[in-house]
């Protein structure tokens, strides 16, 4: 057993949860462009938050290195346990009532890092998360319903092909200079890492953060990252025979993005097929925003591992009173271990 089952008071679970589940209309709210229409999901608000993950705000030794998932079942009227390998397929977990409102809850204090199937089995018979769009296939094709804590670092659904080039392609589009990454990670900036957090470049964490938001908030762009993954590969190797495009340097891959931005005829002529994907410019402008926000967000998100993109701004950004001293303190707003903030919790 990797979990423990905690008590989260009433208000707490509905100051998370009512938010997006409480509406008495039947339009559907947010379909993601279609991909959960005609579902119950589709009309609630933000479905992909479910099961909550937050953080582990106990006080306890090591809450630092956990999460508190809390698990959301409407309809009251109904006998609701969980089971999940985290809490060990043996023993189902019952979700109780929160106060006397028509949901039902249960929250595990579950390790950072980690990725887990579930079902709640209600009135005795197993079926999906009917809020949360997340699915995984065991090995035997079944599919079950799943959540991952923070700092979860294992691709969920691109290829490591495909994380490689986005790995790349975001290399590319940092500003970040390999040799200047390497100087903070061998003077320890980033020491903050925790322990399922390798020390890593910025630009391989925000390809994980990339993966995240894919299969989360993003999950509508998923379509177009596996339309136009394998058409840059094409174009890259048409244009530079024999050479890995995780190996080309930055100035090919500024021409690429030069070529993506005004859709020039080059690039169809080495291979981006517009039938496919019509607007390369387009998928540039989503790979620009996920890159920006996956290398500054907070580390939980996948990305910046180690605060890395923050010591980088705070080691560039001195205040003009005094040189020595950062403008950007990002510590002091970070709990630790990563910074010293007494406040907040992550």
């Amino acid at each position: 057993m990797l979990a423990r089952v905690v008590d989260k008071e009433s208000d707490w679970i509905l100051n998370h949860c009512t938010k997006y589940l409480a509406r008495d209309n039947t339009d559907e709210r947010h379909s993601f462009f279609g991909l959960d229409a005609g579902l119950p999901r589709a009309k609630i608000s933000e479905c992909w938050r479910f099961p909550v993950v937050d953080a582990d705000d106990s006080g306890e030794a090591g809450a630092s290195e956990h999460n508190h998932v809390s698990f959301v079942y409407r309809g009251r009227d109904a006998v609701v346990r969980l089971l999940t390998p985290c809490l060990g397929l043996h023993a189902p977990a019952d979700l109780r009532p929160v106060g006397d409102s028509n949901y039902l809850s249960l929250t595990l204090r579950v390790p950072k890092g980690r990725r887990y199937r579930y079902r709640f089995i209600v009135d005795g018979r197993a079926q999906l998360d009917p809020i949360n769009p997340q699915v995984m296939d065991t090995a035997q094709n079944e599919p079950w319903s799943c959540f991952w804590t923070s700092s979860y670092n294992e691709p969920i659904n691109l290829e490591r092909s495909e994380m490689a080039l986005i790995g790349r392609m975001t290399s590319a589009l940092l500003p970040f200079q390999g040799r200047e990454t390497r100087n903070l990670i061998e003077r320890g900036l980033n020491d903050g890492n925790v322990a399922h957090f390798f020390r890593m470049d910025i630009h391989v964490g925000v390809a994980n953060y990339i993966d995240n938001i894919l299969a989360r908030e993003e999950r509508h762009h998923l379509h177009s990252y596996k339309l136009c993954l394998p058409m840059i590969d094409r174009v890259l190797r048409r244009r530079n025979p024999g050479v890995e495009p995780a190996d080309l340097s930055d100035p090919i891959y500024k021409g690429l993005f030069d070529d993506m931005k005004n859709d020039t005829p080059e690039l169809a002529r080495d291979g981006w097929d517009h039938n496919a994907y019509g607007n390369p410019g387009y998928f540039l402008y989503i790979l620009r925003r996920h890159t920006w926000t996956g290398a500054f967000s907070h580390p939980k998100y996948g990305g910046n591992p180690g605060g890395l993109g923050w010591a980088f701004l705070g080691e560039t950004f001195r205040t003009s009173a005094d040189p020595s001293l950062s403008a950007f303190n990002w510590a002091r707003a970070i709990e630790p271990p990563l910074g010293n903030s007494g406040e907040y919790r992550g």
